[in-house]
C-alpha cells in the first residue's frame, strides 16, 4: 500500500540541465527552492506521486560495486546527512548532464526533492524524487484591471504529465526501493539505464509480465505455424495466468503447446530471461499484458478478423480451406447471434 497524502516537503531545489552533445548548458541554482505555499505545495505532490504505477521496483546496479553507482552514492549521502541535499543536488544534476549525449535527449529543468512522511509497503520512511520536466502546456490566463478582463497565453508545467521521474524510498534494506516513470521512449533509455544504472527486481509483477512478453515474443517467430494457431497458442497463455493464482513452468507448457518438442523448445528460449519456473501470478500484470495481444488475424486486401477478447475453443470457431475454382484460401466463421 502506498499513502502520500501526509507527505512533507523537507527540501526542493531545480537546476536546468541541457543536452550537452548539442552544446546546451547546465544551470545550476544557488539557492533551495521554497515550497510552503499551501496551493503550490498541492500541485506539487501531484506532480511528484500521481503518474508512478508501483507495480515493478527497480533497485541500483553496478558491475563492479554498487558504491560505484552515482546516484546510489549522492542518494545515501542525503540520507545519512541531509545537510548535504544542496551538495548532492548539484552532483546528481552534472551526472545527468554528463550522460545527457544522445540527440533526441530534450533540455528541461531537474526537480530533486527530499520527501518525509512516505508510506510504501505499510512502512513509513523518507523519500528523495528526482524529475525532469522537457515538455510546456499552453495555459490561458484571465487578468482583471477593474474596468476590463484580458487573456494571455503562457507556458507552464502540467502537473499530471510528468515526463521522466524517480522515487527512492530509504527502506531498511542496504539497496533502496526505486519506481520510475519514463514517458519518453525515443531517447535510447538514457534516464534508466545510463542515469540511475537501476534493473527491475525479480517479484510477482515482473515474473508474470516477462513470461507473457517471452510468450508473445516466441509465437511471433513462429514462421512455419498458421496466423489461426499463432491466436489460439497465445489464448492459451493468456487463459493459462488468469485461471491460476500460481505458475509453474512444466504446467504452462502442457497447456499452450501440444507437443512435448515444442514445450521443450519453449523452456530453453525462456531460459535467457532469468525467470523462476515457480511463482505467484500477478493478475495486474495479467491485465496489462493482455492489452498488449493483438487479437487477430491479418489478411490480405486490408481484411483483418478481429476478436473483443480471448476466443475459447478456436477450431470450432473458425474453419480454413482453399477454394479450387477462385484459387484463394477462405476462412469459415461460426457464431450464435448477431448483433
Amino acid at each position: 500500500m502506498q499513502d502520500f497524502s501526509s507527505v512533507n516537503i523537507k527540501n526542493m531545489i531545480i537546476h536546468n540541465v541541457g543536452n550537452k552533445v548539442k552544446g546546451e548548458s547546465l544551470e545550476i541554482s544557488t539557492e533551495i527552492c521554497d515550497a510552503n505555499n499551501e496551493v503550490t505545495n498541492q500541485y506539487l505532490k501531484q506532480f511528484f506521486f500521481s503518474t508512478f504505477k508501483f507495480d515493478v521496483t527497480y533497485r541500483f546496479v553496478h558491475e563492479t560495486d554498487i558504491a560505484m553507482n552515482e546516484i546510489y552514492n549522492y542518494v545515501k549521502h542525503i540520507f545519512e546527512n541531509p545537510s548535504e541535499f544542496y551538495e548532492q543536488s548539484v552532483n546528481i544534476a552534472k551526472h545527468l548532464y554528463e550522460v545527457s549525449v544522445h540527440p533526441n535527449i530534450k533540455a528541461g529543468e531537474l526537480y530533486i526533492v527530499y520527501l518525509q512522511n512516505c508510506i510504501i509497503d505499510d512502512n513509513v520512511t523518507d523519500a528523495i524524487g528526482i524529475y525532469k520536466s522537457e515538455s510546456k502546456d499552453y495555459y490561458l490566463q484571465v487578468n482583471s484591471n477593474g474596468k476590463r478582463y484580458d487573456i494571455e497565453c503562457q507556458q507552464g508545467i502540467n502537473p499530471k504529465k510528468l515526463d521522466k521521474g524517480c522515487l527512492i524510498f530509504n527502506l531498511s534494506d542496504s539497496n533502496y526501493k526505486v519506481y520510475i516513470v519514463d514517458r519518453n521512449i525515443n531517447d535510447a533509455m538514457y534516464w534508466k539505464k545510463n542515469f540511475l544504472m537501476i534493473e527491475e527486481e525479480k517479484n510477482e509483477y515482473t515474473n508474470t509480465a516477462k513470461v507473457l512478453k517471452s510468450c508473445k515474443k516466441y509465437i511471433a517467430k513462429k514462421e512455419n505455424i498458421e496466423p489461426e494457431k499463432r491466436l489460439e497458442l497465445m489464448n492459451n497463455s493468456v487463459e493459462y495466468f488468469e485461471n491460476n493464482e500460481e505458475f509453474d513452468l512444466e504446467k504452462f507448457t502442457e497447456k499452450v503447446f501440444d507437443n512435448q518438442e515444442e514445450s521443450d523448445k519453449f523452456k530453453v528460449y525462456i531460459d535467457s530471461y532469468d525467470i523462476d519456473n515457480k511463482f505467484s501470478i500477478s493478475s495486474n500484470a495479467v491485465t496489462k499484458i493482455k492489452k498488449t495481444i493483438k487479437k487477430c488475424i491479418k489478411l490480405d486486401d486490408n481484411v483483418e478478423i478481429k476478436f473483443s477478447d480471448t476466443v475459447d475453443d478456436i477450431d470450432n470457431l473458425l474453419e480454413k480451406g482453399y477454394d479450387r475454382e477462385k484459387k484463394r484460401k477462405y476462412y469459415k466463421i461460426y457464431y450464435n447471434d448477431e448483433d
